[in-house]
């Protein structure tokens, strides 16, 4: 496995909440995230680094980790 950063539309909210809306993945296709239902800290054995977790729910309840970690937001792909 490897990461991939990708580029996500967020919402924050005023309390410092941040939201994902949508990754942007290959050609720009936008996905939308149906539902988030967890966010900790948590760091990718793949990348090593330390920062947020969010398990989201996508289309066909597909379940993806996706990582926020300084600044950048990336993916673990096979």
């Amino acid at each position: 496995m490897s990461i991939r950063y990708v580029d996500v539309i967020c919402r924050f909210s005023k309390d410092g909440i941040i939201k994902p809306l949508y990754l942007i993945w290959e050609q720009n296709q936008k996905i939308p995230i149906i539902k988030v239902t967890e966010v900790c800290p948590r760091s990718s054995l793949q990348a090593g680094y330390t920062g947020l977790r969010y398990t989201c729910i996508f289309e066909g309840n597909r379940i993806r980790h996706l990582f926020y970690d300084r600044g950048k937001w990336y993916v673990e792909t096979r």
